[in-house]
């Protein structure tokens, strides 16, 4: 009997690892295949251990794994949702004799979530979710059986300068995290200490942030996670998960400004507001 994980982008790879460390979570399996989009992620030497039988999402692997799932072969899938899915992915599933939900970023939070169907789902089934922020978690949720991937956010200290792998900069300035809603920000640009520190979102589509950088600005190539946890200027952010990672992380002396699309989920928009609500170090733009 075979197990299928299905790890679309990096989020759903960590979800994915997190149950794989800990197989007595969900027991054992006697084959596991990792499937995994490379223009999506690179995948590390943990996850070549973990997964020692591993294959990029393409329409031959498709076509490879249908025959054991109709054979009734598939024991259980792993996958976020089956939003864009194609006809052999839909097809695996149906036929699959468990299917096991990952964690799919802000969805849960959300009244209406943009990538998860609850209705294509049976009831019941376990959802593996990141425990961030339990209490903003939309009652659709409760349709599952939420189970605890624990916070993808750890609170931690700042590593001392020496100790960081990638050099990084001084925290001062207004670090920018590129991500949707941000762009709102713009018209009031001057108001953001200077120097800037513009991270990119990784997708060029959905980069949000235009305004040219100046003389003294700076545009970081690194994970905003790397520099979140000791920065103490300005930071800027909108509808991301890395949201939650400035709110989580928050040191004495940072100011975080969430900027939110006007398309925002309301319960979402009403999470952050009561959020900013209790933190004198949280701002945000309606």
């Amino acid at each position: 009997m075979i197990r299928l994980t299905l790890a679309s982008n990096a989020l759903h790879l960590e979800a994915a690892r997190r149950l794989r460390r800990n197989p007595a979570l969900t027991g054992p399996a006697p084959l596991e295949i990792l499937l995994w989009e490379p223009r999506r992620m690179r995948l590390g030497p943990e996850d070549r251990r973990l997964w020692p039988l591993r294959l990029p999402v393409t329409p031959l692997t498709m076509a490879l794994l249908m025959p054991p799932a109709l054979a009734g072969l598939v024991r259980e899938l792993r996958l976020a949702h089956l939003h864009n899915a194609g006809r052999a992915l839909r097809r695996i599933a149906a036929r699959a004799h468990r299917i096991v939900l990952l964690d799919d970023g802000l969805d849960q939070y959300r009244a209406a979530p943009r990538a998860v169907d609850p209705r294509a789902f049976p009831e019941g089934i376990d959802y593996w979710l990141f425990s961030d922020a339990p209490a903003w978690r939309a009652r659709w949720c409760a349709r599952f059986r939420c189970r605890d991937l624990g916070p993808l956010f750890d609170r931690q200290e700042a590593p001392p300068d020496g100790a960081r792998e990638v050099p990084l900069p001084p925290p001062r300035g207004t670090l920018i995290i590129d991500s949707p809603g941000v762009e709102r920000l713009q018209e009031d640009a001057a108001a953001l200490p200077r120097p800037w520190w513009l991270i990119p979102h990784p997708v060029d589509a959905k980069r949000s942030w235009t305004l040219p950088l100046a003389e003294g600005d700076r545009c970081l190539q690194v994970p905003p996670e790397q520099v979140l946890p000791f920065w103490r200027g300005t930071v800027v952010v909108g509808e991301s998960l890395m949201l939650l990672a400035a709110l989580r992380w928050c040191r004495t002396g940072t100011v975080v400004r969430v900027a939110l699309p006007g398309d925002v989920d309301e319960r979402l928009r009403a999470s952050v507001c009561a959020e900013a609500g209790l933190d004198a170090g949280v701002m945000w733009r309606e």
